[in-house]
């Protein structure tokens, strides 16, 4: 006589995911994505944009990038004065500044399947909130990214430290 079981075995099932808890490799991509974007805004905005509406050529050859070297509002004397481009420009230069650490964090984390996701995920995330809140609106919009930033930076040390020692 076979035996059968009384019951039958389940498949064990992760737990459930929310959508902002993302894997290692996730966040490696959102953060990316969020460096890509922000490089295309700039260039769309004021290498595209602006340049073609001073040369007034905004219609005519809008499927080129003009040449900028003879607008005067464009060389680095004229732009450094403009307040959105001050803006803009530090908020890409600290966006790069994060990414450059966070992005191999999370890319090492995902090789090697430490299961970080909440640093992770909090790396990615705060880098595309701050640099939304601070290349849109300003300060003090991007702060509480900018600290939450230093929290999951934070924990994914912490974990790279338990794996190495």
């Amino acid at each position: 006589q076979a035996s059968t079981p009384s019951r039958a075995i389940r498949p064990s099932h992760p737990p459930p995911r929310t959508m902002f808890l993302l894997s290692a490799l996730k966040s490696a991509a959102v953060i990316c994505a969020n460096s890509f974007v922000a490089k295309v805004y700039v260039t769309a905005r004021f290498r595209y944009l602006l340049a073609n509406t001073i040369k007034g050529n905004l219609w005519k050859k809008a499927y080129r990038l003009p040449d900028t070297s003879e607008i005067k509002e464009l060389q680095d004397g004229h732009l450094k004065q403009d307040p959105t481009w001050k803006r803009v420009r530090a908020t890409q230069l600290n966006e790069v500044e994060w990414t450059s650490i966070c992005l191999p964090l999370c890319l090492y984390f995902a090789s090697k399947s430490s299961g970080d996701d909440l640093a992770c995920s909090i790396m990615a995330w705060t880098q595309v909130g701050y640099t939304v809140a601070r290349g849109l609106l300003g300060y003090p919009y991007q702060m509480p990214f900018a600290v939450l930033r230093y929290v999951g930076l934070g924990l994914g040390v912490k974990n790279l430290w338990d794996m190495a020692f």
